[in-house]
């Protein structure tokens, strides 16, 4: 299960994702509390959320391709350095009471031009640090990290929200950006090699390529919907929990670590049983438990319900982007993962962002509850209807179907 752990470089960089990812779900803990205090609104909250993450629409192409022209680590290093100094101005600018929301949103945006470089840039070093076969185990393990640090990251970060305010919260999120960034200096370069057909950069390029290989195609639609319809429920969980729950701060946060709890061991059991041969029963499980654990989750009568169906909603989801993570990466060439890395993150982040931010606008106005419980049962409308026209997507319920196609040559012409 721990194979990948073996490459020395991949620990590095796995540790550093770890600390940065933590940093990034205390700043949602923290950002989300912050902003509903400051306007009693989810519009503003679900705009704060978006702004960390909206950038990706405008920037991910450039992430991709910087990616695959220069050193990664050192891009990575740069990126983590910026969270860390956005996230400790967040502190200063709040202990000296000067904090307003043009300033929460400007420095929001600030992160999300960080983020998205981040995002990129570790999940485009994985590949480069294991062998080709432990590609699945590496992603799954480093999922671990990323999905795992919404458990560590609100478990370290609720009690100092609840004890020491928001300052100090901020300051947990800038210590975490710091040792992210020292810790992926010793990952060691990585870059790939250069490429006479330099235009491929341009988003155009980027889609021809990847719709040249059906199992990339496939998953990039199948994750677009997942993000779009399962993910975007972030901007109305503190609304959903103050309004349907009638709780506190405490209980958002104990939903939070639990959804990362359930992120862990999700993606261990993925790591542990990540062979040809159980790929397609985690796949089914995944898809239908994350569509069904968040409309249970959204019409839990209380605290107790939400909590455990949030643990399935952690890990389910966090299964289903491992698994079409791993499925595009396995598909596309060295000297283009960069680029493809980048496109997976806008269209999964872009939707998550998004809708996230019109879903908390819509709390203003509804309940919370029925927009998480219909959002869940549209996810499996959506992809019972995609099965019935994607023969690539059937596929995959069956283990031929997970090994890399060939190009399509009339894509490629």
């Amino acid at each position: 299960m721990l194979s990948s752990f073996r490459h020395p470089a991949y620990r590095w960089l796995w540790f550093s994702n770890l600390a940065g990812s933590a940093g990034r779900w205390a700043l949602v803990l923290v950002l989300s509390a912050q902003l509903l205090q400051l306007t009693h609104s989810s519009f503003w909250v679900g705009l704060g959320l978006f702004l960390t993450q909206g950038p990706v629409i405008l920037l991910a192409p450039y992430s991709g391709a910087l990616a695959d022209r220069f050193d990664r680590r050192w891009l990575n290093v740069l990126a983590a350095s910026l969270s860390a100094v956005t996230t400790g101005a967040f502190a200063v600018l709040t202990a000296l009471g000067v904090m307003s929301l043009p300033l929460i949103l400007a420095l929001s945006l600030l992160f999300g031009l960080s983020f998205v470089f981040q995002m990129t840039l570790r999940s485009t070093l994985v590949p480069s640090l294991v062998p080709p076969e432990r590609l699945l185990n590496a992603v799954s393990l480093f999922q671990v990290g990323t999905q795992g640090a919404q458990f560590l990251g609100p478990a370290v970060a609720t009690p100092l929200l609840v004890k020491g305010g928001p300052v100090a919260t901020w300051t947990l999120c800038a210590l975490l950006y710091a040792v992210s960034a020292g810790l992926s200096v010793f990952v060691g370069e990585a870059r790939a090699r250069r490429r006479l057909d330099e235009g491929r950069h341009r988003l155009r390029g980027s889609l021809a390529y990847l719709r040249a290989r059906p199992l990339a195609w496939t998953a990039i639609c199948a994750v677009a919907l997942h993000c779009t319809l399962t993910m975007a429920y972030q901007g109305m969980l503190p609304m959903f929990v103050s309004m349907d729950l009638r709780a506190g701060p405490s209980s958002y946060g104990l939903l939070l670590t639990t959804i990362g709890l359930g992120a862990v061991i999700g993606s261990l059991a993925l790591a542990k049983f990540s062979d040809l041969h159980h790929r397609p029963a985690r796949f089914l499980v995944s898809l239908v438990g994350s569509g069904l654990s968040l409309s249970v989750m959204g019409a839990a009568p209380g605290v107790g319900v939400a909590v455990v169906s949030g643990f399935f909603v952690g890990s389910t989801q966090a299964m289903f982007m491992s698994m079409t993570l791993a499925l595009i990466q396995s598909s596309v060439d060295n000297d283009f993962r960069g680029r493809a890395t980048s496109f997976y993150q806008m269209i999964t982040l872009a939707p998550m962002a998004a809708f996230g931010w019109g879903m908390g606008g819509l709390a203003d106005v509804t309940e919370p509850r029925p927009l998480m419980a219909v959002s869940g049962i549209a996810f499996l409308v959506a992809m019972v209807a995609y099965a019935a026209y994607s023969p690539w997507l059937r596929r995959l319920f069956n283990p031929a179907g997970w090994q890399n196609a060939r190009p399509r040559p009339q894509a490629l012409a």
